[in-house]
């Protein structure tokens, strides 16, 4: 007849409850469902601790007797990851100008004076050169080339999956409703009536990750500063228009060509008017020369943007978010030991 005796023996697991569900453990004398229910024959814990029938007896009275149990598990693990970049580029512009400028020309003047003297003095003839100064203005287009560097932001979001699995001991513990089962004279074996508390859960190991996978890259916008002009390719010559001169009352003139004695003011004076019958007084602008040009300001027009060039993009660091854990899965069988030395498993 066998008797069964209540006592208290702690089961350890590693595996949670569900990873458990998994596997039974179980060979000629042990047996341990997913519950925790099930039987531990007395040879198999004499044989993993060396003891006799009287040890176990001892070790079993002293409550010294201390089950474990481990799974390995593997879980999956998603972490989302962001990176940043910057990318240079140039661009080329160009723009166009009018430059106008001043020129100065100096004209030669000629006057010829006739008068004919009723007095019987003849008639007189007078001559003399003279200049004045004139000015113009002229056009002319030209053409200037730029480049200014700017830069634009990139980002790109990606994800990452990874997977870590070990050999979970000592993360998840159990107390086991035992009763210890006795015969005529000695023990037999251990009933197990389940596990009693939660399981707790540690990582074994780092995470093995797979190489991050990302998206493409979505840019923004270019930001240039202003454009560095060189300076200004004037082309052909400028378009003139016609001199501006001076009146006639500002020529300079020279000397007048008359004989000895002889006044072409007589000519002109009013109060020989009644002794003058002819007069004729021709002043005949002549030839004109050119004198300096004076470049002025180049009056900028449109500026023209070229293409943009590209260049090297520079990814920034990966910045890791959160990690997400999936449910640990089985991932091995359970293995049972007895104050730490493994039940033999059939």
């Amino acid at each position: 007849m066998h008797r069964t005796t209540k006592t208290a023996i702690k089961i350890v697991g590693l595996a949670a409850t569900a990873l458990v569900a998994t596997a039974t453990v179980a060979n000629a004398s042990v047996t341990i469902d997913a519950a925790g229910r099930g039987f531990i024959g007395k040879g198999e814990v004499q044989t993993a601790l060396g003891y006799n029938n009287a040890a176990l007896q001892k070790a079993v009275d002293a409550k010294a007797l201390v089950f474990t149990a481990t799974q390995p598990t593997i879980q999956s693990l998603t972490q989302s990851i962001s990176q940043s970049a910057v990318q240079t580029g140039t661009q080329v512009a160009t723009q166009t100008g009018i430059q106008t400028g001043t020129q100065s020309g100096i004209q030669l003047v000629a006057q010829d004076l006739t008068c004919t003297y009723t007095n019987g003095s003849g008639t007189k003839t007078f001559h003399r050169d003279g200049v004045r100064d004139g000015e113009r203005t002229g056009t002319r287009d030209g053409t200037r080339e730029g480049t200014r560097d700017g830069s634009r932001d990139g980002e790109r979001d990606g994800t990452r999956t990874g997977s870590q699995a070990g050999l979970q001991t000592g993360a998840l513990a159990y107390d086991l409703d035992v009763d210890v089962r006795k015969g005529q004279s000695q023990y037999t074996g251990f009933n197990a009536k389940g596990w009693t508390d939660a399981p707790s859960y540690s990582d074994t190991g780092a995470p093995a990750w797979s190489s991050p996978s990302f998206g493409d890259w979505e840019d923004g916008g270019w930001r240039f500063g202003g454009y560095e002009f060189a300076g200004w390719s004037l082309e052909g010559s400028y378009q003139f228009g016609d001199y501006t001169f001076a009146d006639l009352d500002a020529v300079t003139w020279g000397a007048w060509d008359a004989l000895p004695g002889e006044n072409p003011d007589d000519c002109l004076r009013s109060q020989n008017a009644d002794k003058i019958t002819q007069i004729s007084n021709d002043v005949s602008p002549g030839t004109v020369t050119d004198g300096a040009i004076t470049d002025g300001a180049v009056m900028p027009g449109d500026v023209t943007d070229g293409a943009i060039t590209p260049g090297e993009l520079n990814p920034g660091a990966i910045e890791y978010g959160p990690i997400t854990k999936g449910k640990p899965n089985a991932d091995g069988a359970v293995k049972v030991f007895v104050n730490g030395k493994a039940l033999s498993v059939g």
